[in-house]
């Protein structure tokens, strides 16, 4: 088992190292017709992942902040809106958890990366009554809105999910499938013919990862996931109460 941790958390290192910034100010001058809704879906995708880091609710009183991380290796292949620059792209973003009653988790998140502030939440819906019994399932629910913010566009994004975790004595694998939905508004490009130009799109996505609880209330999730753009990577690491 520690192998496997160690194994997970070098290629998640290496996937970060080799990312770069998304630089979102190249979509003014690259923008086309055909490419923003590819444009649309990839970004929808990056802001749909790592909204859960475990198939399992907190429970009621319970608490977690974390930062999360976002991996695209690169846009999908329609999606030339970033321009020549097709390296592996990582964004960041805080998000907070609470534990409420009746089985529901709330949650907020937020990020400001190259231009774009991002502003959101959701909530989470325990299906079966939590428990740490070990060898057994725990089903969840995730339900999320967000709007984000940029210079050259904006978008509304929100995300559905159900999500499966399996609880062993050291680390509790999961898995997830879902969709997004988004609707993206051009505010500025170099092709005024696209300005104001609004695309609407569904993508399907899903998720397989491993949940880890560390000393000192520590909570690491390290999953790989799949949108628009192929195969992807997030990570989280928390304290969680």
């Amino acid at each position: 088992m520690k192998k496997l941790i160690l194994f997970i958390c070098f290629i998640s290192c290496a996937f970060i190292l080799n990312a770069k910034e998304l630089d979102f100010d190249a979509f003014s001058t690259y923008a086309t017709p055909q490419n923003v809704r590819h444009f649309a879906k990839d970004i929808s995708g990056l802001l749909g992942s790592s909204s859960y880091t475990t198939g399992r609710i907190l429970g009621w009183g319970g608490f977690q902040l974390a930062a999360h991380g976002v991996y695209m290796p690169r846009p999908n292949k329609y999606n030339t809106a970033f321009g020549r620059d097709d390296a592996g792209k990582f964004m960041p973003l805080i998000q907070g958890e609470i534990g409420l009653p009746f089985r529901i988790d709330g949650f907020v998140r937020a990020t400001s990366w190259d231009g774009l502030t991002i502003a959101g939440g959701g909530l989470k819906w325990g299906i079966t009554k939590p428990t740490e019994i070990l060898y057994t399932f725990q089903p969840m629910l995730v339900i999320m809105a967000q709007n984000g913010v940029h210079r050259d566009f904006s978008i509304t994004q929100y995300s559905a999910s159900l999500a499966l975790s399996f609880k062993t004595p050291y680390v509790v694998p999961y898995i997830g499938a879902g969709v997004d939905y988004a609707k993206l508004t051009v505010e500025s490009a170099d092709d005024a013919s696209l300005i104001g130009r609004r695309e609407f799109v569904t993508t399907p996505k899903g998720v397989v990862g491993f949940n880890f609880k560390l000393p000192s209330y520590l909570d690491l999730s390290l999953a790989a996931n799949y949108n628009h753009y192929g195969l992807g990577a997030e990570a989280s690491l928390g304290v969680r109460f």
